[in-house]
Parts: structure tokens; C-alpha cells; sequence
């Protein structure tokens, strides 16, 4: 914050789902831009991820690629959510 303050500007890099992708907003002139490479897929071998997919084709006919896909767009939309907060921003 302090560089975009004093004007030199700043780049910020992070991974969907890591530790920073929550709860740190960049608005106005501290987020101009958001880049998204790749789609941020779970990792599907998760025991408690299985459990759920599971649980979502029996009870509810989800398809776990409806849910993969979903979910990674949901995701995506959160990381895009950090920058664009209102119709004022960039």
C-alpha cells in the first residue's frame, strides 16, 4: 500500500484459494487489475472432497464435473471481487 501511495505503483501476486485470497480488499486505486491464469480447480483427491461429490450425486443428481466447474467459476469471481467493489472503481 505504501508504494501505490506515494505513487510508485505495485505488483501483488497470488494463488486462488492460498492463504491471501480472502478477506484483503483492493479497492480504488490499490487493485486496478486482475489477471487470472488457469481455473482454479480443487484438488480432487481430497477425502473430505470425495465425501461431498459423493454426497451431491446421491442426494441432489449434482455431477461432480458440474461441481468442479462450479466451483472453480465461483472462485474465480471471488479473486475478481478483490479489485471491482464498485461502479466508482477502475
Amino acid at each position: 500500500k505504501r508504494a501505490c501511495n506515494i505513487g510508485r505503483g505495485a505488483i501483488f501476486f497470488s494463488i486462488a484459494r492460498g492463504k491471501v485470497a480472502e478477506g484483503i480488499d483492493f479497492k480504488g486505486h490499490y487493485g486496478r487489475c486482475v489477471v487470472c491464469i488457469g481455473v482454479p480447480y480443487q484438488y480432487t483427491q481430497s477425502h473430505v472432497l470425495r465425501t461431498r461429490l459423493e454426497y451431491l450425486l446421491t442426494k441432489h443428481q449434482i455431477r461432480e464435473a458440474d461441481f468442479l466447474t462450479f466451483d472453480a467459476m465461483r472462485q474465480t469471481a471471488q479473486c475478481i471481487g478483490r479489485v471491482i467493489r464498485s461502479k466508482k472503481d477502475y
